[in-house]
């Protein structure tokens, strides 16, 4: 592919307030291989957030071979004040309601022109070094479809919390997801062509589209790993996989029939099932013990 055209002057950017970038080592002077990335940004109103996912692409030893497209929902904060700052390096920037960030990132890829493709959420930040090793890896292995890379979780304020290892994407890792053995979405790139054949994610998700990718990614080819720690999560209460943790087993189901895990949808019908028969329990437990005159205040026995 072409190189993306961007200004030639690197703009100024700090990154050393982020998890793994204080006193990191440059890239080095060794030649990219002639390979383009296009890293798509989904947002909405994290304008708090959003400056150090673009400052952790920009401040990468690649620039000339990166497409950075932002999908803008509709921020009504100051997610666009950031976005015009960084305006002249960003590739691609649209701006609207749109459908949710599924169809976002669908929307954002049929405008990305990379060999290489991969999304990042903007309240996540790659790692030095990070994206000039993913584009050797894929042009040292020409068959080479998928790649998936190590990450870290970290807090709000970029504290530390857990290290994600890079896992072989087969039958057994995607049946073991519910076990908390899963990677991380921020550390994994693809060619254009597999992304093109399983047709994008499914615009029907919004916490496990990643999930579904990898289901449909893992039947088609072999994932390569690097070690190499690549991007950074961060994990807090207002993140969207934390704030509607309760929609994760219905879309988690959906995932397994359409992908036809069906013992494990079975199993996790019957673990449902025992957590509901639990709640009644202690329920009923709970009622049990108060006197009946406050059941009736209440409202939790007819009035007669």
């Amino acid at each position: 592919m072409t190189p993306p055209s961007h200004p030639t002057q690197r703009p100024t950017v700090r990154t050393d307030h982020l998890h793994g970038w204080a006193g990191a080592a440059v890239d080095g002077n060794d030649p990219l291989p002639p390979l383009t990335l296009s890293v798509v940004i989904p947002t909405l109103n994290q304008g708090d957030t959003i400056e150090d996912t673009l400052a952790s692409i920009l401040a990468q030893d690649c620039l000339d071979h990166l497409e950075i497209i932002v999908m803008d929902g509709g921020s009504t904060d100051g997610t666009l004040a950031v976005l015009e700052r960084y305006r002249p390096w960003i590739t691609q920037l649209i701006t609207g309601p749109d459908g949710g960030q599924s169809q976002a990132i669908n929307r954002g890829f049929s405008l990305a022109n990379g060999d290489i493709l991969a999304w990042i959420n903007s309240d996540d930040y790659y790692l030095p070094c990070a994206l000039p090793a993913v584009l050797r890896r894929f042009a040292a292995d020409p068959e080479l479809q998928f790649l998936v890379g190590a990450g870290d979780v970290v807090s709000l304020d970029n504290r530390f919390l857990r290290h994600v290892s890079p896992l072989p994407m087969n039958a057994t890792t995607m049946q073991e997801w519910k076990l908390d053995r899963w990677v991380m979405q921020q550390s994994c790139f693809w060619r254009r062509e597999l992304w093109q054949r399983v047709g994008g994610v499914d615009e029907s998700l919004h916490l496990l589209m990643d999930y579904d990718l990898w289901f449909r990614f893992s039947k088609l080819t072999e994932a390569g790993r690097i070690e190499q720690t690549l991007a950074a999560m961060r994990y807090y209460p207002q993140a969207k996989t934390v704030r509607y943790r309760n929609r994760s087993a219905e879309e988690m189901a959906y995932v397994y029939a359409k992908n036809g895990s069906l013992s494990d949808l079975r199993e996790l019908l019957v673990s449902l099932g025992k957590e509901r028969s639990n709640l009644e329990e202690r329920i009923h437990r709970f009622e049990s013990l108060l006197p009946v005159r406050v059941l009736k205040r209440l409202r939790l026995l007819p009035r007669v």
